[in-house]
């Protein structure tokens, strides 16, 4: 498939005239919408999280921040390649790079640790014992497990 997607890019290149758009930042993203976007409208690719936080008005808040938390259901490589906490966390760091980035998540699988050179601190996995997905999913569970992790995560920061 990737070869398939390749040769796309490569013939659609070629009969638009132009060259670079399937290895701009992003053009992958969301199936290759980045790369169509880019290619067939001209438009410049911007990550979705600047977007957001721009439109959030976010960086005064951060400005002033001690403690930046954010999460994601699981963390992994992928999301030290610029997944919505990865993009706070940075952003947060160029407001002010004292603020410490916290982030909670279901899960954290090896490649996880790839975040902590990429803006977040320490990532915290909430959950505490074995179960299926279902389980661990269920709402009720969900809060109860975050808010235990979150609890001893504030402790530690001495926040209550």
């Amino acid at each position: 498939m990737d070869k398939d997607i390749a040769a796309f890019a490569a013939l659609a290149e070629k009969a638009l005239g132009k060259t670079g758009a399937a290895d701009l930042p992003g053009a992958g993203a969301a199936g290759g919408l980045g790369f169509a976007f880019s290619a067939f409208l001209d438009a410049a690719l911007k990550p979705g999280i600047d977007l957001v936080l721009d439109l959030l008005s976010i960086d005064d808040a951060l400005q002033t921040a001690d403690v930046l938390i954010t999460g994601e259901g699981r963390m992994d490589e992928q999301t030290a390649m610029g997944k919505a906490p990865v993009g706070i966390a940075q952003r947060a760091k160029r407001q002010n790079p004292r603020a410490a980035a916290i982030a909670f998540c279901g899960c954290a699988l090896p490649g996880a640790i790839a975040v902590n050179d990429q803006g977040i601190d320490a990532y915290f996995p909430i959950l505490h014992q074995p179960g299926t997905v279902e389980e661990a999913m269920k709402p009720d569970v969900t809060e109860r497990n975050l808010w235990q992790t979150a609890l001893q995560v504030l402790r530690l920061l001495n926040i209550r």
